[in-house]
């Protein structure tokens, strides 16, 4: 009878289980429409509060807000096609208060950034068309 001899691995070489993957989280939807999520992700980062980030968040805006720093999004309705402008500077104060940080942290950001943000935000400023 031949004794089993069983090799035993030190746990140095054992194999670790891999780490399950997260859950994604579930999409939320309002009527069907995926939920405004405030988040913009930045090809560049800035300095936001004292940290470096690649994303910076933005809460709803309420007219609190448009009459506290203005109007950012300008409508021309006055010609054959209806124009939209940004007001620079107040869509940058608006960004700087709805994601709570300095205007100097909007004013750092790469130029498309900034303009995915302002188009991000557009739509709480414009009227129903």
């Amino acid at each position: 009878m031949a004794d089993d001899v069983r090799q035993v691995k030190p746990e140095s070489q054992a194999q670790a289980a891999p780490a399950p993957e997260p859950e994604p989280e579930p999409e939320i939807k309002v009527n069907g429409v995926p939920a405004w999520d405030g988040k913009l992700l930045l090809r560049k980062s800035v300095k936001a509060n004292g940290e470096d980030t690649l994303e910076i968040v933005f809460r709803e805006p309420t007219a609190g807000d448009i009459e506290r720093v203005g109007n950012p999004v300008l409508v021309g309705m006055y010609e054959n096609t209806p124009k939209i402008h940004f007001d620079a500077q107040i869509m940058t104060q608006m960004m700087a208060r709805l994601a709570m940080v300095p205007p100097s942290t909007i004013r750092s950001m790469h130029p498309k950034d900034w303009n995915n943000g302002a188009w991000l935000l557009a739509n709480f400023f414009m009227p129903d068309l």
